[in-house]
């Protein structure tokens, strides 16, 4: 389902916990992911206020679907992994979770995530970090480099429990 996603994501890093999407016929129709929370995005933290901790932010890091004919399939399905991902999210990483968040790249406007009663808090600036071998000065040996030419600016969008 990654190859088939718009934006191509090659894996996920830290906690992750992902799910096959199965029509009412048991035909797969998709992919939902719950993952750690990006350390920093615009709109988050004053979003969730004093309540705030990164641990129980889920970040609903990859949601596919092949489309089947329902149009509210989008809906059904995040109110369905919301429910789901807080119960499998607190007994696997003893977190209590407080709340969602998710990036949209555009020019894509988060319409399933609106319909689902998500709430637009910010948008990123688009830089992506790549990592590359070499010393970074890093305890992973490693190098940051930031692609500051192809930006991606990605819509902020996050929702309570």
């Amino acid at each position: 389902m990654m190859k088939n996603h718009y934006s191509h994501p090659k894996g996920f890093v830290g906690r992750q916990l992902v799910y096959k999407i199965y029509d009412s016929d048991g035909n797969l129709c998709g992919a939902i992911a719950g993952g750690s929370a990006t350390k920093h995005l615009p709109g988050r933290n004053e979003f969730f206020k004093e309540n705030f901790y990164l641990n129980g932010v889920i970040n609903n890091i990859f949601f596919h679907l092949i489309p089947n004919g329902d149009k509210n399939l989008g809906t059904k399905v995040l109110k369905l992994f919301r429910k789901q991902v807080i119960i499998d999210w607190e007994e696997r990483y003893k977190d209590k979770p407080i709340g969602f968040e998710t990036l949209v790249e555009l020019p894509r406007t988060g319409s399933v995530y609106k319909a689902d009663n998500w709430i637009l808090v910010g948008q990123t600036k688009g830089f992506t970090c790549k990592r590359v071998g070499g010393d970074g000065g890093e305890t992973w040996g490693g190098k940051r480099i930031w692609d500051t030419k192809n930006l991606r600016p990605k819509l902020v969008f996050c929702r309570y429990i």
